[in-house]
């Protein structure tokens, strides 16, 4: 009977052969690129972690982070191994559950790695395990019918006309591994294996950019010209778990591509292309288009309760919006701390009355503050320290947002600013 253990222990052993295998491979093409320098290399891209520690998943980590400097003769095909070899290590260090179809992709990418770095032997050794895993699903998949929807007789199934010896003759990836998959029935790209490529493309896209990534839109053109192709993209896309906009910004992440907070994520599946398109896709079936998009820089601050000098104030990118009470606040020293430009009257003016009075009372002089985030083209709202308070009110939300210590709220149009008791309406203002 074929356990979990059993997964795992497969796993484990193609892991320790492929630990054996890149150790020297891993140091050989780093010596070859930074020569004496390569050792401080892998140490800052694995967070100064010492060799003598490094394990399976910091050598896949070592190729996935360099892969462009120094890895890139496996291809971009061999990345994606890599990264499915990052979350299959993942998921057996964590003891997490491993199916049957889990650890026959996880040899299969094993083999498959070891392949491309020329290990033609240790790759040999998986082979046989490999072998046994396609027939138990093979097995598994021709059993179905025989149990019956209902659990009573069904029709036995005709028997495969195939030779097994022959195909095992033939290798893994030859004309056997062809015939069972599609004995299985299962797609040659399966939808893991789809978004792993999509994900692949959006890196290849971005890493151009990766010191400077400014854009905060990012499309995925697919090419899908009949419904069985769109049908396994739209499961690639939408699979359930990770959705695919965290999937994006967590592989920009391991890529040390800082994206945007606000890095507007959408996909489009096309069955024709327009001219513009076509000569985009190259005659690929995936395009990644990054936009700059339009973003607001400057807004106007509207006095809704609470005595100001002006009714309305312009605030810009690139300068800090001060509220609070008193136009210069001073300290005990007579020295000047700030400028409000927002600045309520003191609460004892006499040009007050007792209402006002009272909510200007709420209001402290080194209160709340506005700056503009050129990461991720919003402007934000610091609460200073004040007594009273500073909050957001949002249409449609029911209780207002409370603005923390450390904690900035990104200000959206129409909001309701909530200094203490005083009141000022948020306003995006001109485009860039």
């Amino acid at each position: 009977m074929h356990t979990q253990a059993t997964n795992r222990a497969l796993v484990g052993d193609a892991l320790d052969l492929l630990f054996g295998v890149l150790r020297p491979y891993v140091e050989r093409e780093m010596q070859a690129v930074y020569r004496d320098r390569w050792l401080r290399e892998a140490r800052d891209a694995l967070h100064s972690k010492p060799p003598e520690r490094w394990d399976t998943s910091d050598l896949l980590s070592l190729i996935y982070y360099k892969f462009f400097h120094v890895f890139n003769d496996l291809g971009h095909e061999g990345r994606s191994w890599v990264s499915l070899l990052k979350e299959v290590r993942k998921k057996w260090a964590h003891q997490g559950a491993l199916s049957l179809d889990d650890t026959r992709r996880a040899l299969e990418t094993t083999i498959l790695l070891l392949r491309a770095i020329g290990a033609y032997d240790e790759a040999d050794q998986l082979e046989p395990q490999m072998m046994d895993l396609m027939r138990m699903e093979l097995q598994h998949k021709l059993d179905a019918p025989a149990r019956g929807s209902n659990g009573g007789p069904a029709r036995a199934p005709k028997p495969p006309e195939h030779d097994e010896e022959a195909e095992a003759e033939a290798g893994l990836f030859g004309k056997g591994l062809r015939r069972v998959r599609h004995l299985l029935q299962r797609a040659p790209v399966e939808p893991l294996e789809l978004r792993r490529d999509l994900l692949d493309a959006v890196e290849r896209a971005a890493e151009p950019h990766k010191k400077n990534f400014t854009f905060n839109r990012l499309v995925v053109h697919v090419l899908a010209e009949n419904d069985k192709t769109r049908l396994l993209y739209e499961s690639a896309l939408e699979a359930p778990g990770e959705p695919f906009r965290d999937a994006v910004l967590r592989r920009l992440a391991d890529a040390r591509i800082h994206a945007q907070g606000s890095l507007n994520i959408s996909w489009k599946i096309h069955r024709t292309l327009s001219q513009r398109l076509a000569e985009a896709f190259g005659g690929k079936a995936v395009y990644v288009e990054l936009h700059r998009r339009k973003v607001y820089t400057t807004a106007t601050l509207t006095v809704v309760q609470g005595k100001t000098p002006r009714t309305k104030y312009t605030i810009k990118s690139g300068t800090t919006a001060s509220l609070g009470r008193g136009v210069e606040v001073i300290d005990e020293k007579g020295r000047l701390v700030r400028r409000n430009t927002v600045a309520f009257q003191d609460y004892e003016s006499k040009r007050l009355d007792e209402e006002q009075r009272h909510i200007h009372k709420t209001i402290s002089r080194v209160h709340a503050s506005i700056r503009y985030d050129d990461a991720d083209a919003v402007f934000r709202l610091y609460d200073d320290q004040s007594t009273w308070g500073t909050s957001v009110m949002r249409e449609d939300y029911e209780m207002p947002i409370q603005v923390k210590k450390q904690h900035p709220v990104p200000l959206q149009d129409g909001d309701l600013i909530y200094v203490g008791k005083a009141c000022v309406r948020f306003t995006m203002g001109r485009r860039r």
